[in-house]
């Protein structure tokens, strides 16, 4: 039985660990925290994710609320512009949850699979091996060996450092983040768009509780004109609790770019987004599929990795263009927000839902079908 180790417990790293455990390896997971913390507040995930998610058995639907539309909002007046579908073709909305709920189930799903064991407070310190092996040396110090190292250490990735790769860079904006409760509760996600800045709540759980945030400039880090948009907008920030502000980083896609080792980089280790299109965490979970089915039963593992990368790379690039375009039509200043405005408004659901198709209709195949896979 082939062997992994997984560096990294965040939902790369386990969503990975359960995908190889399911096809046959015996997976060890290092975490550099002492107890696994959640970051954050809510999560989205597109039917993309969730397809991936059901067919590893993780039981994500029994937590977090439904959600088949975003309800896009002028910023200052809260004037409502469009309702875009975030619904698949086949129907399959999305799911919206606390980052926690998603990480317990995905722990759920680990302890039940005997080949995967997880190895808490040991931060990557060194690397080495050759093409077939990596070896890995933890602090403790503690030593471990095996045919594949999956790098899911985060934007901020160590893997990443000690192969070479370039740190990840600001992008520009900080995160401010809120916990609200809405009252009524409503499954809607709403955003609202104004310039250089943009505000996103959305319910969590079923007993109403919210989270919201707004997206500012990296020299402005505060809410600035945004307390003075939307009356509805205003009152829920009142009301929600501040949980702290995340400056947003971003890295040039990480691939194995040569690498001697069996190193495999998946989620913010491999292409950390910012989350103007809502798919950081699902593009985390279709790499650690798409991975796994590559590896499954491949004689030649280099090659394999070659084409986990050669796949994966077209969509991301792709993605990565839809969250830019987003970023800067979400920050249309004023007269061109109008324009924006107007042409949202006079597409129907059905065309606003067809230019994600391609995004939200992926499916995840069993590695048999390259096409099915980017």
């Amino acid at each position: 039985m082939p062997s992994a180790i997984v560096a990294g417990a965040g939902i790369a790293g386990l969503t990975a660990a359960l995908a190889l455990a399911r096809r046959g390896w015996t997976v060890r997971i290092h975490e550099r925290a002492a107890r696994l913390e959640t970051v954050g507040a809510g999560i989205q995930l597109s039917p993309n994710a969730l397809d991936v998610l059901d067919r590893l058995g993780v039981a994500v639907g029994n937590v977090g609320v439904s959600a088949d539309s975003v309800l896009l909002r002028d910023g200052p007046t809260g004037r409502r512009i469009a309702s875009v579908p975030v619904s698949s073709s086949d129907g399959r909305g999305y799911r919206v949850l606390h980052r926690a709920a998603l990480q317990r189930v995905l722990l759920d799903a680990v302890e039940a699979v005997p080949a995967v064991s997880l190895h808490l407070g040991q931060p990557l310190v060194a690397l080495s091996g050759e093409p077939t092996r990596v070896r890995a040396e933890f602090a403790g110090p503690i030593q471990d060996e095996a045919e594949l190292l999956v790098a899911a250490d985060g934007v901020r990735s160590e893997t990443a450092r000690l192969l070479g790769f370039p740190p990840p860079k600001a992008a520009g904006a900080t995160a401010l983040r809120f916990a609200a409760t809405a009252d009524p509760p409503t499954a809607a996600i709403e955003a609202w768009l104004g310039s250089r800045r943009h505000a996103v709540r959305y319910r969590i759980d079923a007993a109403g509780a919210q989270n919201l945030v707004v997206i500012v400039p990296d020299g402005d880090p505060t809410l600035g004109p945004v307390a003075r948009w939307d009356p509805r907008l205003v009152s829920c920030l009142a009301e929600g609790r501040p949980l702290g502000s995340w400056p947003l980083l971003e890295v040039e896609p990480r691939w194995r770019a040569g690498s001697a080792l069996p190193v495999a980089f998946v989620g913010d280790a491999a292409h950390a987004m910012l989350p103007y299109a809502a798919q950081g965490a699902a593009m985390a979970i279709e790499d650690a599929f798409v991975l796994a089915a590559c590896l499954a039963g491949a004689g030649d593992r280099g090659a394999a990795l070659e084409r986990y990368e050669a796949l994966r790379a077209p969509r991301l690039r792709r993605v990565l263009s839809r969250v830019a375009f987003h970023r800067r039509v979400y920050h249309l200043p004023r007269p061109l927000s109008y324009a924006r405005d107007l042409a949202l408004a006079a597409r129907s659901p059905a065309s606003l839902r067809r230019d994600l198709a391609w995004l939200y209709d992926w499916r995840a195949q069993d590695g048999a079908q390259p096409g099915g896979l980017v």
